[in-house]
């Protein structure tokens, strides 16, 4: 398949089956936000493979928010300057660590229409039609996930379709922080007002399961499991149960 970019819209062609889809987007280049933390060489990673396959065929931003702050001067950020020639690529650093769901609306807020992406993932080309398949067959979807075969996993790598309304919601609930049920938490608001966040196959897609917590210290392996356990009793206070089991339609309110 090829594209071709004007007013800003791509055009992708399947030459096997001899289909041309018309895909509208928000912005003339595609962005692809990957909050980081630690694992700067699954990032780099991802961005090579990014740079070595998707960016033939779609013009790419590639945004790091560096949560952790060591990117920038690293090896790796060199190794991508200096490998990655046909990606764009930002480099965001905040103060300090503002969590998984602070990364999310921020890349929602700044750049509107995106996919999402840990860091620990690897996609390329074919997982990024999907995606803009998907948002043509049923553009009123405001967010698309990934259809991972590990529950609990499909927003690794994600799609916002609509980012005005879910900002007009709210967006993600930063007081699950730093992360984990964040994105339940959105499922569950979008399945309440009827536009539920759909499955999308991602075929060229593959995950390094927990892979920040493999590489951390037992003092940050202990951190994580706090913040885990008090982010699970913070959905059961704000929606009655957890996540398949709710029983309030209103937060906080049986």
């Amino acid at each position: 398949f090829c594209w071709e970019q004007g007013a800003a819209q791509f055009l992708l062609v399947w030459p096997s089956r001899q289909k041309v889809l018309e895909v509208r987007l928000l912005m003339s280049e595609l962005v692809i936000a990957i909050p980081s933390l630690t694992r700067y060489d699954l990032l780099s990673r991802l961005c090579h493979v990014l740079d070595s396959d998707a960016a033939m065929v779609y013009p790419l931003k590639i945004v790091i928010l560096d949560n952790g702050g060591g990117f920038l001067g690293s090896h790796f950020e060199k190794d991508i300057s200096q490998d990655c020639k046909n990606i764009t690529v930002e480099l965001r650093t905040p103060e300090y660590n503002i969590g998984v769901a602070g990364s999310w609306n921020l890349f929602v807020r700044e750049y509107g229409q995106c996919i999402i992406a840990n860091d620990d993932v690897t996609f390329s080309a074919r997982s990024i039609n999907a995606f803009l398949r998907a948002s043509s067959s049923s553009p009123e979807t405001v967010i698309f996930e990934n259809d991972d075969p590990v529950a609990g996993f499909g927003f690794s790598t994600f799609f916002v379709n609509d980012p005005s309304y879910w900002l007009s919601m709210g967006g993600f609930d930063e007081l699950f922080n730093p992360a984990y049920f964040e994105d339940s938490d959105c499922r569950y608001r979008l399945r309440l007002i009827g536009r539920p966040a759909l499955k999308v196959h991602l075929p060229d897609w593959s995950h390094d399961n927990s892979s920040t917590l493999r590489t951390a210290s037992k003092m940050h392996e202990r951190t994580h499991w706090c913040t885990f356990y008090r982010n699970r009793q913070y959905y059961i206070l704000k929606w009655g149960g957890l996540p398949g089991k709710e029983k309030f339609k209103t937060p906080f309110v049986n």
